[in-house]
């Protein structure tokens, strides 16, 4: 018995889709594995947040900046942005990199290598930006991979207790500030003082 090329293709397209799925959940596994386990609790994200993720699966390159009190969960948005992208298909890098991390990096010796990586990352997460004492090679560090992520169109999102971004210097805020970029503000007690 023959089986015509719609069959074949048929069968081809089926098998294709099976491999996508099971990629996609071996990457999500492999996420939710590497999420610390303060940030497993469901939720659904915020309307802006949501609105960030419609956007850059639809090609957007805009940045996603949240501001806010400690404890009014940024960095649950965080983590769940990568979960929900990996959910809905996107199979590129993100990278989320704590203030303590990208500060060790920073500082002297410089690790040229981990920064360089940061630069050219699909998706670039900085989490608690402004939590450290900010040194101006810190900031001038901060500046140039912002400005480096801004010049080739690759969305950086960053979290902060900061009430505005003038103290990561004056580059960084005039990225941010172009019109490209997507502000979600979080207000509310600390919820880790109030459980």
């Amino acid at each position: 018995m023959t089986t015509s090329a719609a069959d074949r293709r048929a069968r081809h397209d089926a098998a294709q889709a099976a491999a996508r799925a099971e990629i996609r959940n071996q990457t999500l596994e492999r996420y939710l594995a590497r999420r610390p386990a303060a940030f497993n609790e469901e939720a659904p994200v915020r309307p802006e947040v949501e609105k960030w993720i419609d956007g850059y699966l639809t090609g957007s390159h805009a940045s996603l900046l949240l501001l806010g009190e400690p404890g009014t969960g940024k960095t649950w948005h965080l983590w769940k942005i990568g979960e929900l992208l990996i959910r809905r298909g996107w199979f590129g890098r993100y990278y989320l990199v704590s203030d303590f991390e990208f500060k060790a990096a920073a500082d002297r010796p410089v690790n040229t290598e981990k920064l360089q990586t940061w630069r050219e990352a699909p998706l670039l997460a900085l989490d608690d930006l402004g939590a450290t004492q900010l040194y101006p090679w810190t900031v001038d560090a901060i500046a140039q991979l912002i400005d480096a992520r801004w010049q080739n169109q690759l969305p950086t999102l960053i979290s902060t207790n900061l009430p505005t971004l003038e103290p990561l210097g004056p580059r960084t805020s005039s990225r941010f500030a172009d019109g490209g970029s997507a502000f979600a503000k979080f207000t509310g007690t600390d919820f880790r003082k109030s459980a």
